[in-house]
């Protein structure tokens, strides 16, 4: 059995009082806390909605996760990366080839950040070749062609192993579960253009947050509005990049961030795996 530590569960178990928690996971886990501006207020608030992600999954977590993949497979052979027919490479990797990082080496913020600007020019090979009404996806079969894959390794690679996920945790809730659904993904248009530009946007958003914070408490300026209403700003860009570019956010939690704003908050965003949102003030 493979142990799976997610963002939540690492930051329950190593973050320190009135301090932001730096994570990374590549290429190894590391976490170190980011003190954040002294009179920093954040306010945590339920939305009472709930996500049956279990319902939910074929267009949201599953989905994603093949986006995710897909895309990362057709920008590293635009890239002219060379990677195995069955490979799943992530959009982490393309940006460490990218940089030339070499395995088991972390190349450090600043490099990371920079490549992740390089990225963000590059995906325009993600989107249909022939825009159709201001359409960004792709349908299957285009998904399929731009991955360079035929159609059988492609399901292999791409959806086979969500089916058998998919299978063991529904035969966990059911032991008298004999098939599983067929449809594991579900979609007209798959986002890859979408959600790789969220992934490596927010990515770069997290690495501004933490300068933001480590020059605040390196600064002997007593104004610190100027952090806050950067660190407000980045926030307020990631809301916006979840609810349109990844869409995990949904019309309740748009609307609180809005209203949060409204009432003078620097920045709100949605936050973790439930309907939640944070606010800063």
């Amino acid at each position: 059995m493979v142990a799976h530590l997610s963002m939540d569960q690492a930051a329950s178990v190593m973050s320190d009082p009135s301090s932001a928690l730096y994570i990374t996971f590549y290429p190894t886990l590391t976490a170190s806390a980011v003190l954040l501006p002294v009179r920093a207020v954040f306010v945590c608030a339920n939305s009472l909605v709930v996500a049956d992600k279990a319902l939910s999954a074929k267009r949201g977590y599953n989905l994603r996760v093949v986006e995710t993949l897909v895309a990362a497979r057709i920008l590293a052979n635009s890239l002219g990366f060379k990677i195995g027919e069955k490979d799943r490479i992530t959009l982490r990797e393309v940006a460490g080839k990218l940089a030339g990082e070499n395995d088991g080496e972390d190349i450090g913020a600043e490099s990371l950040e920079k490549t992740l600007v390089a990225l963000e020019n590059k995906l325009e090979v993600l989107k249909p070749n022939n825009l159709v009404d201001g359409e960004l996806g792709l349908t299957m079969a285009e998904m399929i062609d731009k991955s360079g894959l035929r159609r059988d390794v492609f399901h292999e690679v791409y959806l086979s192993w969500v089916e058998s996920e998919l299978i063991y945790h529904e035969q966990r809730s059911d032991p008298n579960l004999t098939h599983c659904r067929m449809c594991i993904v579900e979609a007209t248009y798959f986002q890859l253009y979408k959600r790789s530009k969220h992934v490596f946007s927010e990515a770069r958003r997290v690495l501004q947050f933490r300068q933001t914070c480590l020059s605040a408490a390196g600064s002997s300026d007593a104004n610190d509005s100027v952090f806050f209403e950067g660190l407000g700003r980045l926030m307020n860009e990631s809301q916006s990049s979840c609810s349109q570019l990844y869409e995990c956010s949904c019309p309740e939690l748009d609307k609180l961030t809005g209203l949060a704003r409204e009432a003078g908050a620097y920045g709100s965003r949605l936050t973790g795996s439930v309907p939640c949102y944070h606010t800063f003030y």
